[in-house]
């Protein structure tokens, strides 16, 4: 048995700090890391920046990285996609961005109006004919991925201290540094103070993480 849970707020980290804290010291003793995914992965949602980098889509690396970190080989999603082709997305979306244990949701009974219902009544919907093979596919991706050992060699440090201090511009600048450096076929973790501190080890020309991983460059972001 494995303790996994997730946080709140991921896609905005200045909330997420001022309600839980420090993520990555919250993750540091979890089993199993994990975000929560209720639909904000959507293509429509992804690919629509608005300018300000408020909102952070690569929200899924924040469960990753901590895995990566500390050792764990598995980090989980709750709510890996809905089914159908814009499901499909979120999956990839999300196992790209190094999550391995992926929950798949199968339609509810809904009620009048689209809501869904608390308490159904009657036989269930039927389960789509395409559920049998994303479920295989998810677990068949997650399953590689997760006997694998993470590969990337550039770590982005979360400036979780700097939003303590009030740094309200800190969040939308590591936001914006994370899309530049995966434009630029870069990927990276991210990489705490923490970590920097007392997990990582000077290894092997970088800074190596429990999972066996090796930083070749920690990249500190910019203010906007």
């Amino acid at each position: 048995m494995e303790y996994l849970v997730h946080l709140a707020h991921h896609a905005t980290m200045n909330v997420t700090v001022r309600s839980e804290g420090d993520f990555f010291r919250d993750m540091r003793k979890v089993e199993v890391p994990g975000v929560d995914n209720l639909g904000q992965l959507l293509p429509s949602r992804v690919h629509t920046p608005d300018g300000s980098w408020r909102v952070n889509n690569n929200f899924p690396k924040l469960a990753s990285s901590a895995a990566h970190l500390f050792g764990r080989p598995k980090a989980w999603t709750e709510g890996g996609g809905e089914l159908g082709i814009d499901g499909k997305y979120q999956i990839d979306y999300q196992l790209v961005r190094g999550l391995n244990a992926l929950q798949i949701r199968l339609p509810l009974r809904t009620a009048i109006g689209g809501e869904p219902a608390e308490a159904p009544i009657g036989p269930p919907p039927p389960i789509p004919p395409q559920a049998p093979m994303l479920a295989w596919y998810t677990n068949r991706a997650g399953y590689l991925m997760a006997i694998g050992r993470p590969a990337a060699q550039v770590g982005l440090y979360h400036p979780t201290n700097s939003m303590w201090m009030g740094d309200e511009e800190a969040d939308p600048s590591a936001t914006k540094l994370g899309w530049q450096l995966l434009e630029h076929q870069v990927d990276w973790d991210y990489f705490d103070e923490q970590s920097l501190s007392s997990v990582a080890t000077i290894e092997d020309g970088g800074f190596k993480n429990l999972s066996g991983q090796v930083y070749r460059a920690i990249v500190v972001p910019p203010r906007l």
